[in-house]
């Protein structure tokens, strides 16, 4: 009942001195507004990266690659070395108690061609672990096979863009393309793959860009034997994300074994986001201490026109300690007022911070979104805010003595 009370008397008393609470109100609704902003950014970043994850082969995949030449030391260990190739895929495969998928990759430029069609275009070798591991599925028809695989066989499977560039509206499947002159069988037409991150550009365009035959034929094609056979890169997927340190040791001693020099790469996308996520946990503090220095400076508004309030009020509040008011009630009274004006500038903090996301989000092209969490942790430090900084005038006012209040001029 007394909360209940102070409340209705602040409320009465704000509805009085608008104007004055109109100067309380300026520098928590900025505060707030900044809060909101700061983290609808970082929140939707990070739903963003997580998404575009989840659409590419998830965060269990880790990325494979040669290192540049100018990187390794270039000793006799280092000079024998061919790179990745075939047989360091196998031997991951074989061998690697961490992860249960290897997808080696060898790609080049081709000439590609269907009728009187002629260009010159990216074509990839792989092996059918490339499409569970990269989340990357057939439309029509079907994708690489074992058998494909092992007989070093001439087809061909088609990202979206490739099957219009080359067919039209027509159906591929079951076609002849012929690729550095020699006819291969169209047996497949990949999904369209989309993610945005500015719902204008396609992040993974460059997938629906892509044709892909066995990474033996491509060997096979380039004069390469196979275990010695050169690859581009290899992605691998890890059993359990919580061991992806021990999944990346794992790899980079096979390797090593294999190629007695470290000329290689392994980049873990869970270490990736756990980078990201500390880059961004800097940047989230840097703007969330500006929009704390906006309700530092709301909350000092606050407590020098609460002081104002209560030398203004120094009589009416005697009077009512007079006639039986405890200290109690004053104290709550005062300090509600503040609070309240707290809450309220942080409800309107909410509306501001929602125009500064679209704002920021229209100007960098990066998505926002306004959770239920960054409303309330807006509203929390806004309340916060205002009860630190009304408990001084609110300790002062209780503590008034009536008889020299009522002798007040």
């Amino acid at each position: 009942m007394l909360i209940l009370e102070a409340i209705i008397d602040g409320i009465r008393d704000i509805k009085d001195h608008f104007g004055r609470t109109l100067l309380q109100l300026l520098g928590i609704i900025l505060g707030a507004g900044s809060i909101v902003a700061t983290f609808s950014l970082s929140v939707a970043g990070k739903e963003a990266s997580m998404k575009y994850y989840r659409v590419s082969g998830g965060i269990e995949r880790i990325w494979i690659g040669n290192k540049p030449t100018g990187k390794v030391t270039l000793d006799a260990k280092a000079l024998a070395s061919q790179g990745l190739t075939y047989a360091d895929a196998m031997a991951l495969r074989s061998e690697s108690k961490e992860i249960d998928l290897v997808s080696p990759v060898s790609q080049g430029q081709m000439d590609v061609g269907y009728e009187k069609l002629t260009k010159r275009r990216d074509v990839m070798g792989v092996t059918p672990a490339y499409s569970p591991i990269s989340f990357f599925h057939v439309d029509r028809g079907r994708f690489i096979t074992d058998t494909d695989l092992a007989t070093a066989a001439r087809v061909v499977v088609l990202g979206t863009t490739r099957a219009t560039e080359f067919f039209g509206s027509d159906d591929p499947i079951g076609k002849t393309m012929t690729i550095d002159g020699a006819g291969y069988l169209v047996v497949g037409v990949m999904q369209e793959k989309y993610f945005s991150f500015d719902q204008k550009h396609n992040a993974l365009r460059w997938m629906n860009r892509q044709m892909y035959i066995p990474i033996t034929t491509m060997m096979t094609r380039k004069g390469e034997p196979l275990k010695q056979g050169k690859i581009s890169f290899m992605h691998a997927r890890m059993k359990d994300v919580a061991r992806h340190k021990e999944a990346v040791a794992e790899i980079e001693r096979i390797l090593f074994r294999q190629h007695g020099v470290k000329d290689f790469d392994v980049f873990s996308r869970v270490a990736n986001l756990k980078r990201n996520e500390s880059e961004g946990k800097m940047y989230d503090v840097t703007f969330m201490i500006c929009g704390l220095i906006s309700l530092l400076v709301g909350g000092i508004v606050i407590m020098n026109i609460q002081l104002a309030s209560f030398n203004e009020r120094v009589r009416e509040i005697g009077t009512r300690k007079a006639v039986g008011a405890t200290p109690a009630q004053i104290f709550f009274q005062m300090l509600t007022e503040s609070v309240l004006v707290s809450v309220f500038g942080g409800v309107i903090g909410i509306f501001v911070g929602r125009l500064f996301t679209q704002g920021i989000s229209a100007l960098t092209r990066n998505p926002a979104i306004i959770t239920t969490g960054v409303i309330i942790n807006a509203l929390v430090f806004a309340a916060g805010t205002g009860l630190v900084f009304g408990m001084y005038p609110a300790i002062r006012a209780s503590r008034l003595n009536p008889i020299e209040a009522l002798r007040t001029e």
